[in-house]
């Protein structure tokens, strides 16, 4: 498995680790340097006698380390690393693991296997049956009440929002939290997000609050949908369907490139968007993973490289969000993902999504022979045949895109929303290199 400076960079818990490990990357410093196609491990000497044995599991990306340090990875995992990015010839081939590292990866692989859902679990239906049904009397209430928000805010007009950003929508939102309709609090929570101080914030709140109405609606007569249509409202609304119901459906098995990963922080949970595409079956995935301020990311999946897994996807008239089924294998090539796809071919396949799916509101696209140019103050995609779309990238994004591909054609991997487009990582001379 490859890896370069920039993905050691995102594993590091803070610069200091990362100046750390850096300055034990050299093979004076580690006794032993060996590696395997499931792990790296090796001894690195400290001041004291024993030097610490640090071991790198690589089928599923994990630290271990016999330092008394409690970040993680230490610098001693993230200095074995840079030098096997580095100086891979340091490193001697083993046909089997070590000992020790051998009992670390078995203790993982049964934990792994642990994990596993137990079908001998009782589960009270009668009970569960009424609470189902309680907070389906609690959303129902939810739902007219914030259709009758919108109504209202139409009503008396728009026009005084911008003077009250922040607040004008605080109480719905914290209503749908009581009514348990966590979805539709998102949504109402998204609206101060938009800049009311630019021209067009009208327009991009009517479409923003026409779309939560007709969701409204739509739920309010789901019994006329389609089962998949029908579960993609419900998800919307703020239903989840348990993984447990996810992971016993078919899976699609591929390698997968990680196109980006994407972190937000809300208060003290972490948002984690893992993008992928896949070689095979040219199709799009993403992982939605969260974690609390205390925990840590246990999958620790790198972006611009290719994985073997097998996905399985929630159900969706256009489905996209997926779990992993079974083991995730890491390849030890970096694929270049195939396409020829145009602005055109842009615009054509979020037709075609809207069409089945209304309520689409992130749409992946890997677009090829694009350029990026400043234009009457406005930063902007030009393709081959000149056709243009606007960039919702932030300023410095946009101004790091051009001056890594300087002004010449690449291929991109974004998200289409709101009918812009946004940059998350681009190819360049057979090259990775995330934006965000």
């Amino acid at each position: 498995m490859q890896f370069t400076h920039d993905q050691i960079l995102k594993l590091a818990p803070d610069d200091a680790s990362v100046k750390a490990g850096k300055a034990l990357a050299t093979s004076s410093k580690w006794i032993v340097a060996a590696f395997n196609e499931k792990a790296l491990w090796g001894d690195c000497q400290g001041s004291g006698k024993t030097p610490y044995k640090t071991i790198i599991d690589l089928s599923n990306l994990a630290f271990k380390c016999s330092c008394p340090s409690r970040k993680f990875p230490c610098k001693h995992g993230l200095g074995l690393l840079f030098l096997y990015a580095s100086h891979p010839s340091v490193f001697s081939g083993e046909k089997d693991l070590v000992p020790y590292v051998a009992e670390w990866i078995n203790k993982r692989a049964a934990k792994q296997e642990e994990k596993k859902p137990n079908e001998d679990t009782v589960v009270d239906e009668k009970a569960q049956q009424k609470r189902v049904e309680a907070r389906a009397k609690k959303v129902d209430l939810g739902v007219e009440e914030l259709r009758l928000w919108i109504k209202d805010l139409v009503r008396t007009g728009i026009m005084r929002i911008p003077q009250n950003a922040y607040d004008f929508n605080k109480n719905i939102a914290a209503r749908m939290v009581d009514a348990q309709a966590g979805g539709l609090a998102n949504n109402l929570k998204r609206l101060s997000s938009i800049n009311f101080y630019q021209d067009g914030w009208q327009k991009t709140l009517i479409k923003s609050l026409s779309k939560t109405y007709l969701l409204t609606e739509a739920y309010k007569n789901q019994e006329l949908l389609s089962n998949e249509l029908k579960q993609e409202v419900r998800s919307l609304i703020g239903w989840n369907t348990p993984k447990e119901q996810v992971l016993a459906t078919t899976g699609v098995t591929d390698d997968w490139f990680v196109l980006s990963i994407d972190i937000t922080e809300d208060n003290n949970l972490r948002t984690e968007k893992i993008w992928m595409y896949g070689k095979g079956t040219k199709r799009y995935a993403l992982i939605i993973n969260f974690y609390t301020a205390v925990q840590v990311n246990t999958n620790n999946i790198v972006s611009g490289n290719v994985i073997c897994a097998e996905l399985v996807f929630y159900p969706s008239p256009s489905p996209l969000r997926a779990l992993f089924k079974g083991e995730v294998q890491k390849e030890n090539s970096q694929l270049l993902p195939e396409t020829q796809n145009h602005i055109a071919d842009l615009f054509s396949h979020v037709s075609g999504l809207l069409t089945v799916n209304p309520f689409v509101e992130e749409i992946p696209f890997l677009l090829s022979s694009i350029k990026v140019v400043f234009e009457n103050e406005a930063w902007l995609l030009v393709d081959a045949d000149q056709k243009t779309i606007l960039l919702s990238n932030l300023e410095d994004e946009c101004w790091l895109i051009l001056s890594i591909t300087k002004g010449k054609s690449f291929v991109c991997f974004g998200i289409y929303q709101n009918e812009q487009f946004n940059v998350s990582s681009l190819f360049i001379n057979a090259k990775y290199y995330p934006v965000k």
